[in-house]
């Protein structure tokens, strides 16, 4: 199994798209250049609370890393990778069709981080959010390096094929079935380490399941992924459900409607056409206060963020 690759500019190869179709996702080398996210990187480790936007996001044990997502697309530097040529042309070949930007995300595994990300599959949260199918996939690029010490993204080859499986998580952590049908996964599959240089990218379907572990590093893990869903398959309102494990992120409705992607060229960074790093885009402030049982955002002191 190799779904490791190189990027070559205009969009993804018929093996790059066949590793994908197999396993569920590709890991593609050098999507972006080093210079083109030294910026991004520069600007996180001046400001690790990134405009003060960051959060926990907490797995079963109770503990969080530093998250936080958006759905608008300013004109800094987060606003502008996911409307680059190189990141919409691959991700519409891998959905067959036209997409749109669902939302943005940073997840980062400060040093000494002890949070992990449970296995789940993103489908689950958001097939609560109205979606009728699975036609979404996610670009998770790393600004700093990704490595299997410092808590790299986990894939279990060839799960998209699965199906929805439901979610492992607070609000019912007793899922004994699930626990083994994940195990059983893991043992017949195998498991996939996406160790990652500084801009190298994984796209991933949006049923593969995935999870990461603790930092045991004194390097920070830094990693934006950028969610695309097919303009086909939009939210439907009066199928919305509760959204237990997704509802802390505080994206309503609205901001998961289609809006069309201005397609950007691919040397906007290199030509530095940007207004900021991140200092031009509208973080969603997380929910506090849920009721019940439902995932939580947990607050993150300053030395938590370092």
């Amino acid at each position: 199994m190799n779904a490791v690759t190189t990027f070559s500019p205009g969009s993804l190869d018929d093996s790059q798209l066949a590793a994908y179709e197999r396993d569920g996702f590709v890991v593609v080398k050098g999507l972006f250049s080093p210079d083109e996210l030294a910026p991004l990187a520069e600007a996180y480790d001046a400001d690790p609370s990134v405009n003060g936007s960051l959060y926990g996001m907490v797995d079963l044990e109770g503990k969080g890393h530093p998250f936080c997502t958006w759905t608008d697309l300013g004109d800094d530097i987060i606003g502008m990778i996911p409307r680059m040529a190189r990141m919409v042309r691959p991700s519409e070949a891998l959905l067959g069709e036209p997409c749109y930007h669902w939302h943005s995300k940073f997840s980062i595994k400060t040093r000494g981080c002890e949070a992990r990300v449970d296995w789940h599959q993103d489908y689950t949260s958001w097939y609560a959010e109205g979606l009728l199918f699975p036609h979404l996939l996610t670009v998770g690029i790393a600004i700093k390096p990704v490595t299997r010490a410092n808590g790299c993204v986990q894939f279990i080859p060839g799960s998209h094929k699965m199906g929805r499986i439901g979610m492992i998580s607070v609000v019912n952590p007793t899922h004994e079935d699930l626990f083994r049908r994940i195990d059983k996964a893991k043992r017949e599959l195998g498991v996939v380490h996406a160790e990652m240089d500084v801009g190298d990218a994984v796209f991933f379907h949006s049923n593969t399941l995935h999870g990461s572990d603790l930092n045991s590093t004194d390097i920070p893990r830094v990693m934006m992924f950028c969610s695309y869903n097919a303009v086909s398959n939009p939210p439907h309102a009066d199928l919305c459900g509760t959204n237990d494990e997704g509802a802390y992120m505080n994206i309503a409705h609205e901001d998961r409607m289609y809006r069309p992607i201005e397609v950007l060229p691919d040397d906007v960074l290199l030509e530095r056409k940007f207004a900021s790093a991140f200092s031009h885009t509208r973080f969603h402030d997380p929910e506090w206060d849920l009721d019940g049982d439902y995932y939580k955002a947990a607050k993150l002191d300053e030395a938590a963020l370092r």
